[in-house]
Order: structure tokens, then sequence, then C-alpha cells
């Protein structure tokens, strides 16, 4: 067969260079994004996806870094679980406060804002650690971000600063584990020393998560899950006049697909696991 370059004609346009994948270069506390991000994008090529995520999806395919170092060590799908369960909850909250506030505490490269897409009346805040939100800023297209403010949850004066008049809901999704006990202290005293009205969402590991997460992380990450909650009541009195309005088990999500369920059907009846991790919904 004759080329076009061997008839004289003119040689085929080059292919242009893959694009450049991006170096994610975070330690310690920071460089957790990866799991549930991971997660959510291995979640999202299952035929039966939970949270159907395309956006972090793309994030991972254009990120270059090793997800098997710091990969979720049970099934993706627990974490996808979490967070539509979370969504579930916030989706309830903006449609009951159309011109309420939602805090997105350490927000890492999580697209909340694009799936539940609330109405512009929200005020969205998605916060999390100035290098975090550096990078965060590369994806605002996937993630739909209106608004970012980049310090730490326990930093004070940022919160002060939002309307006080605003219904708020402040939610943590894979964020307070990293934290002390003292420090989620603080912050639920500052939510309801500030805001006349609001919630928080948040989820909670039991001593025997914690200490997985902690072995899994050991000589692959200078990060350390802190604070455990074996029992709810725990949980409720540092919430002290707050109303729990909801609780759920992660491993027992009604989001699972029906075959992770039957994987956990034996596990779950061990106290341990079923409280393994927890989403828990606080009204104030």
């Amino acid at each position: 067969m004759v080329s076009p370059t061997d008839r004289g004609g003119p040689s085929p346009a080059p292919l242009p260079p893959p694009p450049a994948r991006r170096k994610v270069t975070l330690q310690g506390v920071p460089e957790t994004l990866v799991i549930p991000l991971y997660a959510k994008a291995l979640d999202s090529r299952d035929p039966h996806s939970i949270l159907h995520d395309r956006a972090a999806d793309r994030i991972v395919r254009s990120l270059d870094y090793d997800f098997d170092r710091l990969r979720f060590p049970g099934r993706p799908q627990i974490l996808a679980a979490r967070a539509r369960q979370i969504d579930e909850w916030v989706r309830e909250f903006v449609a009951a406060h159309p011109e309420g506030t939602v805090l997105n505490l350490g927000c890492g490269l999580d697209a909340r804002y694009a799936r539940v897409q609330p109405p512009t009346s929200v005020l969205w805040l998605d916060l999390d650690l100035p290098e975090v939100i550096a990078l965060r800023q590369k994806f605002l297209e996937e993630l739909g971000s209106p608004r970012t403010v980049a310090t730490s949850v326990t930093s004070p004066g940022w919160l002060e600063e939002l309307p006080a008049d605003r219904p708020t809901l402040a939610v943590a999704d894979g964020v307070f584990e990293y934290l002390t006990a003292d420090d989620v202290r603080s912050f639920v005293g500052r939510l309801t020393a500030h805001f006349a009205h609001g919630g928080l969402v948040l989820d909670v590991m039991n001593s025997y998560a914690v200490g997985l997460g902690n072995a899994r992380l050991e000589g692959r990450s200078e990060a350390r899950l802190r604070w455990a909650v074996d029992d709810l009541a725990e949980l409720d009195r540092v919430a002290g006049r707050w109303r729990r309005t909801g609780s759920a088990s992660a491993l027992g999500s009604r989001y699972l697909p029906f075959r992770v369920r039957m994987t956990y059907a034996i596990a779950f009846l061990s106290r341990r696991l079923r409280t393994a991790i927890r989403l828990v919904r606080y009204e104030f």
C-alpha cells in the first residue's frame, strides 16, 4: 500500500500529546482526600453505581498519583453509600431552607455541590486547608464549587464572619475523625453560639474502625485518625442541647447493592462492625 507521503501528498497531522496529569503533592491529613475520591471513582465505573459521580472518575484519571497507596481497605461502595446518605440529608435541608447556608467542611475534591444542585439562593461554602483548595481550584468546572474558603475547620474567626440569621447546616464527611474530641466539642460550641438555627451532619468511626484505619495508614501517610465514638450517647453529650434526628450504619446502608449487603449480613451481627462507620444528623 502506498502512503500519502509516498504519493507526494500531505503528511497526516500529528496526534496531540495527551494532557499532562496533575501531580498530587499533598501530605498528611490533606493527602487522605484521595481515599473517598478514588472510592467514588471506582463506584462510578460500576454498572450498579450508588453515587454516579462521574466528576470523581474524571479527576482521578487526570491525577498523577498511586491510588493504591491509600486505598480504602473495604469496598468502595461503603464510602459511596456514606456520601449518598449525606447528600440526601443535605437535599432535605436545602429544600426546607432555600435561603440557608451549607458549610461543606473538609471538602477535598468532593463534588457534593454538583450532586445536590441546591438553589442559587443557598449560600454554599466549600472549606478545606489552603493546599487542598489550591488543588481544588483546578477542577472547579467538574466540582461546580460556587465559593471556597481556604482555612482549617478549627481555625478561629472564619465561622463568626458568616451571617448568623440564616439556617446553617455544617457537613463533616470524613473530617472529624482526624480531629481530637476537644476540637470537635469546640467547633460544636462555636456553631451553637453563632447561629440561631441549623444542624450538623457527620460520620463517626468506633475504636475498632479507627484502629484498622491507622494500621492501614501506618508507613503510608503521616495522617492519623484521632477521634473514635463507640456509643452515640457520647456524641449526644458533645452535641449538648442539640436534637439527634437521624442515624444510620454505613455497612448496613439501604443504598448498598444487594450483593454487598449480603456480604456484610453476617458481619453486621457483630456490634463492632455494625457501628464501625455511622452517619448522624443533628438539629439545633
